[in-house]
């Protein structure tokens, strides 16, 4: 019968045949505005809205933020480390100028008490016993102001330097629901005319 080249000729030209008359259908059907398909036309869906975008955006503008902070916290962090490490340093010289200056005054306190206790041993008359208590007196308001003095002098003591606040990391706002999804109309099965 037929050889397989003329078999393959014969399957080429009703393929072609095929294409040619079936896309001239397909392009008519278009072209006169009816359609041969029984499903309604849809309209244009909306565009989709995300009811969480402007939280979710405030959420990710705040977690920059918080990042930012973060970051100028840990600056902040080694500040403190170095002024931590000079109040230590100038405390501990604050304090040991005015243990100094406590014991130049006990010292005092103690030069007064032991003259006072001497004069009142040897004393015989009121006079001499009312002589050194004031003599007493005298010496503990001196050795008062010589203190007063010295600590005015020594100045306001070293202020301890606060730590960094650590910054509160952004909470996850809570998100509204999705709209379910609509779903498409369902093709009549009465035929449009």
């Amino acid at each position: 019968m037929f050889n397989n080249n003329s078999k393959k000729a014969m399957v080429a030209a009703t393929l072609a045949a095929a294409l040619v008359l079936g896309g001239s259908a397909a392009a008519f059907a278009t072209d006169s505005g009816t359609s041969t398909s029984a499903s309604p036309t849809s309209a244009p869906k909306a565009p989709k809205t995300n009811p969480n975008k402007a939280a979710m955006d405030a959420f990710h503008a705040a977690q920059q933020a918080f990042k930012t902070a973060q970051d100028q916290f840990k600056q902040n962090k080694v500040a403190f480390s170095a002024s931590q490490a000079a109040f230590k340093t100038a405390n501990q010289a604050f304090m040991t100028a005015k243990k100094a200056i406590d014991q130049t005054f006990k010292s005092a306190l103690d030069a007064a008490k032991t003259a006072y206790n001497t004069a009142i041993a040897a004393a015989a008359t009121d006079a001499q016993k009312s002589a050194a208590l004031a003599a007493r007196k005298a010496a503990v308001t001196a050795a008062a102001s010589v203190r007063d003095a010295a600590i005015a002098a020594l100045g306001v003591a070293p202020v301890r330097p606060v730590a960094p606040v650590h910054p509160t990391a952004p909470t996850r706002p809570t998100l509204a629901p999705r709209a379910p999804h609509t779903a498409q109309p369902a093709p009549s099965a009465t035929p449009a005319p």
